[in-house]
């Protein structure tokens, strides 16, 4: 029996002492600095570029993840993985200057210059100089309210561990890949920061949380009939009527798309479908 008990007592103190050291590693991750410089970026103030940034925001995604108006939201929450809880737009925006707030949306860095989590920024450096000031813009017209969210981002042992292992990395990302006015090709474009943030352009993958099975964007949108791909971007219902998180992402999001954008993704997607075999 006193075996049994200094074998158990043994175990434990392993147990603790993983566990001690998944905390600090992580920490450590979650802390770490990023050298990322400031660009300056024109704000501007006019009414029709703040209703253009609400409208880049929702094809952005930005919306559908910090909530319709800007409020937060809980995306996730797991005792053992964490709380995804993207922040109120307001109160982030409220102790940012516009500089730092066009890093943190194109860079995943915060105002201390460590990283953000769950943030698609290879996606979001796509968007030029002239869309990310129209999104600050539109950013800084937002009040905080009584409806915002009061949750905060936290990692469990498990997500922890999952930052340790670089499976949940810090999104950081000193690449820049902005233009400074919108391109000419729009389906590019528009696919670059917007939907390339879940998919990859020529072969299946998965969400961040493995579970979410992802298909290859060129291929599929390619084979669409082009009224129905509108459908299925306005509505959320195109093969079948529920497309999961396609169909969210459709009613939150991207319904505020034009035809002329949508008929631009299709045309775009089509050539890098057809160019498909020869890579």
């Amino acid at each position: 029996m006193r075996w049994i008990l200094r074998g158990l007592a043994v175990l434990a103190g392993l147990v603790l002492l993983v566990l001690v050291l998944v905390y600090a590693g992580s920490e450590w991750v979650i802390r770490k600095g990023h050298s990322v410089p400031m660009v300056e970026v024109a704000i501007p103030r006019d009414a029709a570029s703040i209703a253009e940034g609400a409208r880049m925001a929702r094809i952005a995604n930005c919306r559908d993840c910090h909530g319709g108006n800007g409020e937060g939201k809980v995306l996730f929450e797991d005792p053992m993985l964490g709380r995804i809880a993207p922040p109120p737009l307001a109160r982030v925006a409220a102790d940012m200057t516009d500089a730092e707030l066009v890093r943190a949306i194109r860079h995943g860095v915060r105002k201390d210059g460590s990283s953000l989590f769950i943030m698609p920024t290879a996606a979001l450096g796509h968007l030029s100089d002239q869309d990310v000031g129209r999104i600050v813009a539109w950013i800084r017209t937002l009040k905080p309210g009584p409806g915002d969210s009061q949750a905060s981002m936290s990692w469990g042992p498990i997500g922890r561990a999952l930052i340790l292992a670089g499976k949940l990395p810090a999104m950081a990302n000193a690449a820049r890949s902005s233009q400074p006015t919108r391109p000419a090709d729009m389906g590019r474009y528009v696919a670059d920061f917007a939907c390339l943030a879940c998919h990859k352009l020529h072969r299946d993958g998965t969400m961040e949380d493995g579970s979410t099975k992802v298909p290859a964007l060129a291929p599929v949108v390619a084979a669409y009939d082009p009224a129905r791909l509108r459908k299925l971007l306005r509505t959320g219902v195109g093969t079948k009527p529920d497309h999961g998180l396609m169909s969210k992402v459709a009613r939150e999001s991207f319904f505020v798309l034009t035809d002329p954008e949508i008929d631009a993704i299709q045309t775009y997607l089509k050539g890098e479908a057809e160019r498909a075999p020869a890579q």
